[in-house]
C-alpha cells in the first residue's frame, strides 16, 4: 500500500517545484549579469577543485560560504556509521551506480529528459559518469560530511549546478523550446527524491541482489547519510523518509508513476553501456555489462531501457549461485559476490587512469578512503 504521505497528488504538485533558495542565487546572477554569465559559472562550477572557485560572483560566494549547511536532525554517530559502511563496500557500490543506480534514474520517462536535453550524459559521456560517481565519493567518504569537508561542497555545488540547469530550460529560448510542460519543472522536487532514492535504497537493494553481507544498522546509517545529503542538495522534509522501509515506499511510489519508455532513457542507457564497456579490458567478457545491469535491476526495466540480453557471461553468475547455496547449505564460510568484487576493482582500477589534463586523474579516490577491495 502506497504510503498516504506520498500520494498521487502530492508527487504531482513536486514536480512543479524547484528549489527556490539556490533558484534565487542564480536569479541574482543573471539579474545583474547576463545568460552567459550563468554557462560561464556552470563550467566553472563543474570543472574547479578549489573550495569556493576565485572567479564567483559575489552572491554565489557567500552562497557556498553560510553556515549551518547540515540539519538539526543530523546525526554525527549515523553519518560516520555509514561512512563507514561506505568504506568497506565503496568499490561495489560505484559499480552498483553504474548497474543500478542511474539505469533507475533513466528509466523515470520525464525526470531523464533533462539529462538528454543538455546532452550532460550523452555528450562528453566519460566526463559526466565521473562527475556523479566523483560526487558520490565526496560525500559518502569519511570526513565528507565534516564542516570543511569536500563532501559539503559537492553538495553545494552541485545544488547550484541543478539551479543553474533549471534557469537556462525555463528562460533560454533554444532550450525552453524543446522543454514540454508536461515533464514538470526541470529537476524538480519529486525528481530530486527520485534521484536520492536511487543512491540510497537502490544501492542497499543492489547488494541485496548480490547477497554482499548488510546488517539492518548498516543500512538505516547509510540511507541516513543520505537523506542528509539530500538536505543539502535542497530536497524539501516531506520528501525525506523516516527509515529503510520507509525510503523503499517512497523509492517505489515514485518509480512506479514515472517509469516509462522513452528516447531520452534509451539513449542515456546505451551511452552508459558504451562506457563501462569501454573500461573492461579485452574482448572476451564482452556483454558483461550488460549481464551485470539485468542483474542489478528488474528485467523488465532492463528491456525498457533497451539493454541487451545477457549473453554466455550470464553463466558466471549461475555458477556462483550454485557455489553459495551450496556452502549455505553446509554452513560453510565463503566470501559473496567474487564475480561483483573482481568486476569493481577493474572498473575502479581503468576509471583512474583516465585524465582530463595535466596528468591529472578525471576521477580521484579521497585520502580517506581504504584501497579497493
Amino acid at each position: 500500500m502506497q504510503n498516504p504521505l506520498w500520494s498521487e497528488t502530492l508527487l504531482e504538485e513536486m514536480r512543479q517545484v524547484g528549489d527556490p533558495q539556490a533558484d534565487a542565487v542564480v536569479a541574482a546572477v543573471i539579474d545583474r549579469h547576463d545568460v552567459e554569465r550563468v554557462n560561464e559559472m556552470m563550467a566553472s562550477i563543474v570543472r574547479n577543485d578549489e573550495l569556493v572557485p576565485a572567479d564567483m560572483p559575489a552572491i554565489v560566494r557567500d552562497y557556498l560560504d553560510q553556515p549551518g549547511w547540515l540539519p538539526e536532525w543530523a546525526d554525527r554517530d549515523l553519518i560516520r556509521h555509514g561512512e563507514r559502511f561506505f568504506n568497506l563496500h565503496w568499490p561495489n557500490i560505484v559499480t552498483l551506480l553504474f548497474c543500478a543506480s542511474l539505469p533507475s534514474a533513466y528509466a523515470a520517462h520525464r525526470g531523464a529528459q533533462v539529462l538528454f536535453l543538455t546532452k550532460r550524459m550523452t555528450g562528453q559521456v566519460h566526463r559526466r559518469i565521473f562527475e556523479t560517481a566523483q560526487f558520490i565519493l565526496d560525500v559518502m567518504a569519511p570526513g565528507g560530511l565534516d564542516p570543511a569537508g569536500n563532501g559539503i561542497r559537492a553538495a553545494q555545488k552541485v545544488r547550484l549546478l541543478h539551479a543553474s540547469i533549471r534557469h537556462l530550460i525555463l528562460y533560454k529560448p533554444r532550450w525552453r523550446e524543446r522543454w514540454d510542460p508536461a515533464w514538470g519543472l526541470p529537476i524538480n522536487q519529486t525528481d530530486m527524491a527520485g534521484t536520492l532514492m536511487t543512491f540510497s535504497v537502490q544501492i542497499l537493494l543492489g547488494m541485496r541482489r548480490f547477497r554482499l553481507p548488510l546488517e539492518p544498522a548498516d543500512e538505516e546509517a547509510y540511507l541516513h547519510a543520505w537523506k542528509v545529503v539530500g538536505h543539502m542538495m535542497g530536497v524539501r522534509p516531506e520528501l525525506l523518509p523516516a527509515d529503510v522501509a520507509d525510503a523503499q515506499k517512497l523509492a517505489m511510489a515514485i518509480f512506479e508513476r514515472e517509469k516509462g519508455s522513452s528516447e531520452a532513457g534509451t539513449a542515456l542507457t546505451a551511452a552508459l553501456l558504451d562506457f563501462m564497456q569501454r573500461q573492461t579490458p579485452g574482448r572476451l567478457y564482452d556483454g558483461l555489462p550488460a549481464a551485470i545491469i539485468r542483474q542489478s535491476i528488474d528485467s523488465d526495466v532492463a528491456d525498457l531501457l533497451g539493454v541487451p540480453p545477457a549473453n554466455w557471461t550470464r553463466l558466471l553468475f549461475d555458477v556462483e549461485e550454485s557455489i553459495l547455496r551450496t556452502a549455505d547449505r553446509f554452513n560453510l564460510a565463503h566470501p559473496r559476490s567474487r564475480l561483483l568484487q573482481r568486476f569493481s576493482f577493474g572498473l575502479v582500477s581503468e576509471l583512474v587512469k583516465i585524465e582530463r589534463g595535466g596528468n591529472r586523474s578525471l576521477f580521484t579516490i579521497p585520502a580517506t578512503l581504504r584501497a579497493p577491495i
